[in-house]
């Protein structure tokens, strides 16, 4: 492995093109790798929901946490979402990195889900454990200068995240990084992969949100005070999921070509 304390600076520009080109490049294989992640994110998006509201089964438990403002479909389908688009973001990281006629083994893919999802954790842990501390905070009628105290560990996390995030592709290749390595191979580029990955995602959630927006305005959704009609439920489902899909295969693309030109330099690899 090439000597992570060289730095390397990574072409913005080029990442992002090349991020583009990997996925809208290859719908063929992203819909090959994406199919069954797909239907079963859309099976926790929209099948809750449509049970209870639509044919009034009561076959979830009547529970919402006011506090957090959480009903137990957004419980599913986060759980869904943690281990649907880990295993989808590994695939597609290891067909980015694995090139050719190389194959990564089946071992590999299961060793490298088990620590997407532990990384995944420890994120979700930590940001859990700072919205939980703000808010029981402001319950109990805290001092004012504590949320700015969390926003600033807030931020101090997404960095971290961002400065450690070659852990992702490292793990996906077989190479697993340490969190000291990781943080030190990112120097220099830490800013140049957030804008990258603003780069590759933007466009996206953008016209996500403006077709969201305009089907709400043509078809006056906003004035309806009841449910949403089916059709519209369901093509929401389906365009979040699809849009969850497209974001990780971006961000995995930006990140295994950010791999490949800071690590793996050196074994011809890039």
């Amino acid at each position: 492995m090439a000597n992570a304390e060289t730095r390397v600076i990574v072409p913005m520009a080029e990442v992002a093109f090349d991020a583009y080109r990997s996925v809208f490049g290859r719908l063929g294989l992203l819909f090959e790798i994406a199919w069954l992640p797909l239907l079963l994110l859309l099976a926790a998006a929209l099948l809750p929901g449509y049970l209870s509201t639509y044919l009034g089964w009561a076959v979830l438990p009547k529970w919402r946490g006011d506090a957090f403002g959480l009903h137990v479909e957004d419980m599913i389908e986060a759980v869904a979402g943690l281990l649907c688009l880990n295993a989808f973001a590994v695939r597609w990281h290891q067909t980015v990195l694995f090139t050719g006629e190389r194959q990564p083994p089946w071992q590999l893919f299961l060793s490298a889900w088990a620590r997407f999802l532990a990384y995944s954790l420890l994120v979700y842990l930590v940001s859990s454990s700072l919205l939980a501390t703000l808010l029981i905070a402001d319950t109990l009628g805290a001092p004012s200068y504590l949320a700015p105290i969390a926003g600033g560990l807030a931020v101090l996390l997404w960095v971290g995240l961002v400065r450690c995030s070659l852990l992702f592709p490292a793990a996906a290749f077989g190479k697993p990084l340490g969190f000291a390595t990781a943080w030190r191979a990112m120097r220099g580029n830490s800013w140049r992969l957030f804008g990258c990955c603003f780069v590759a995602c933007a466009p996206v959630l953008l016209i996500v949100m403006l077709l969201l927006s305009t089907t709400v305005a043509l078809l006056h959704l906003d004035q309806i005070t009841g449910r949403m009609p089916l059709g519209f439920f369901i093509l929401r489902g389906l365009i979040g999921t699809c849009t969850d899909i497209l974001v990780v295969a971006l961000g995995a693309s930006v990140l295994s070509s950010f791999y490949r030109r800071i690590m793996l330099r050196g074994l011809g690899v890039f």
